[in-house]
């Protein structure tokens, strides 16, 4: 497989701007690519460590809360990172833990109820 391939993860939600809100002011991460092509086609599109994360609005269509999911974001500064977020009002969800593995992590959750694991190798 080749080493430049990205992986990208997206999801509708009724609570758009909330959500844009919270993953570029919340959470800083950089802003791709943005559009708004009138009623129910907006989207912004968001890198998150080697991938990226597309939040779509959704005006009409019917979306389900995703459960027993976790998104997981590398950073490299964990304890660094966990400050910052919670100093910008992100809602922990899990304080950091050592991994058996040697990763460590903590999660949040989004406004959508999804949650968001960010971890280091280190």
């Amino acid at each position: 497989m080749k080493n430049d391939l990205e992986f990208r993860f997206s999801f509708y939600t009724k609570k758009y701007a909330e959500t844009i809100a919270f993953y570029a002011d919340i959470l800083k991460l950089p802003v791709v690519k943005t559009w708004n092509r009138g009623f129910n086609d907006s989207g912004h599109q968001f890198k998150a460590a080697s991938g990226m994360m597309i939040v779509l609005q959704s005006a009409t269509k019917q979306v389900e809360p995703l459960t027993d999911a976790v998104i997981l974001i590398q950073v490299e500064d964990l304890d660094g990172y966990l400050q910052e977020v919670k100093g910008r009002g992100a809602p922990i969800v899990q304080e950091i833990v050592k991994r058996e593995w040697g990763h460590r992590d903590f999660k949040i959750s989004d406004p959508n109820g999804l949650i968001i694991g960010f971890y280091s190798e280190k």
